[in-house]
């Protein structure tokens, strides 16, 4: 009996003249490829990569996947270089006219904010206290503190405070006077905008917090000019916690 299947050369012919349908063929059985190192790799958490890290000072590692690990290490190690070169600051420094020029003029590509102020002058101490949180949150911004007197002789105190933004020796933005600084109501919060808004720091704020504090204020003098005062339930509803990290 004749096999349709059969791979002879007289079944070849009857295909040919369209008596027997074409011959089914197979698929391959597809191989699966090894999984790729750097995909695992890239989708590790940051302890599952130290444990692998571990492993590989153990010799415990195919040569492939070493490969990558050592690239990972590498990178990792220049990242981690990186910021600790850019994180050398964390605190507000004095600065006086004498060093002036070694820790601003000489600063480098990094940026360089310093407040001009005067003790005892209340938006100044403010503007210390902001100077300090912001240092901390950004260590990779130089926060500098002058006081008036020995930085810039006869400085009138209608400037004050002041707020000069260096970067590689050049006087890159200044704000004089307390206006310019945001008044004597100023929060961190709008001062970090603004130092971000100018490209000195990186934020994660995504709203301008003066605007927020605009309509409050508004809210706030519209109840007054109607004569109604809030009750404290009424003061829980239309307080908003929206700030941002």
């Amino acid at each position: 009996m004749l096999n349709p299947n059969e791979d002879t050369e007289w079944n070849d012919i009857l295909r040919q003249k369209g008596i027997l349908p074409p011959k089914k063929i197979e698929p391959e059985e597809e191989i699966p490829l090894p999984p790729d190192p750097k995909s695992i790799l890239d989708k590790l958490t940051s302890d599952e990569l130290d444990e692998k890290l571990d492993l590989l000072e153990d010799g415990e590692i195919d040569d492939e996947e070493a490969r990558f690990l050592e690239e990972y290490r590498r990178k990792r190690i220049a990242m981690m270089q990186e910021v600790a070169s850019k994180s050398r600051f964390g605190n507000v420094r004095e600065v006086t006219k004498a060093d002036w020029t070694t820790e601003v003029t000489n600063a480098g590509d990094t940026f360089v904010v310093i407040h001009v102020g005067e003790k005892g002058h209340g938006l100044c101490s403010l503007i210390d206290q902001h100077f300090r949180k912001l240092a901390q949150k950004f260590p990779t911004v130089k926060f500098l503190r002058g006081e008036a007197s020995l930085c810039i002789p006869n400085y009138p105190t209608s400037n004050l405070p002041s707020i000069l933004i260096y970067k590689s020796g050049d006087l890159k933005e200044q704000l004089i006077g307390p206006e310019a600084v945001g008044g004597n109501t100023v929060t961190v919060k709008e001062l970090e905008w603004h130092l971000a808004k100018l490209g000195v720091l990186e934020s994660k704020l995504t709203k301008d917090p003066s605007k927020r504090m605009n309509i409050k204020l508004a809210h706030s003098n519209r109840i007054k000019h109607i004569g109604g005062e809030l009750s404290d339930d009424d003061e829980e509803d239309h307080e908003t916690d929206d700030d941002d990290n």
